[in-house]
């Protein structure tokens, strides 16, 4: 879950990098800084620390991504550092990967089925998401052995049912509202 101090991060980043078309370049620019930072237990902790000044801090993420990553996430890392915050850095990353997805008209789907599906399955169930939610659709599958047929996906904290159980759900409905 994404504090509201990471999101508002997130939001201002995105709307920077929407005035000069570069969400994709900043998105993947944060990812790496992101991974960078926190792939190396040490690195944490020498930026989480409160023993080492912010200048150190600095110091050492300028002579890591100076002219490597967008100034604006570069600037987000030292202002990050000037507040003791660099520990939001991948609940802001995750945000702001969200954002710009949506800022392009995509939407990460996780689609739910009893079974594997085929590829043929997988066109299809995009294709039916797409024409649903008026964007194009990242689709991610797994297994939930617990639906009797069809599918669930998941999107954005929406759920939508192509499933035996929602339409039985469905049909309960409409035969109570008689």
């Amino acid at each position: 879950m994404t504090s509201g101090i990471s999101r508002n991060y997130a939001r201002a980043l995105l709307d920077l990098a929407a005035e000069t078309s570069t969400l994709e370049t900043v998105e993947a620019d944060l990812l790496a800084a992101r991974d960078a930072l926190h792939a190396d237990r040490e690195v944490s902790d020498f930026l989480s620390s409160r023993l080492i000044g912010r200048p150190a801090k600095k110091d050492i993420v300028r002579r890591a991504f100076e002219g490597k990553v967008d100034a604006r996430v570069l600037i987000l890392l030292f202002l990050l550092i000037d507040r003791s915050r660099t520990r939001l850095l991948g609940e802001i990353a995750e945000e702001y990967e969200r954002l710009s997805r949506l800022a392009r008209g995509v939407r990460k789907v996780k689609v739910y089925s009893a079974f594997p599906l085929g590829e043929e399955e997988k066109k299809s169930i995009t294709r039916s998401l797409e024409a649903r939610l008026g964007a194009r659709v990242e689709l991610e599958t797994g297994i939930r052995q617990s639906l009797i047929g069809g599918v669930i996906a998941e999107s954005e904290g929406q759920e939508i049912k192509f499933s035996i159980e929602g339409q039985l759900k469905t049909l309960a409905a409409s035969l109570e509202g008689r």
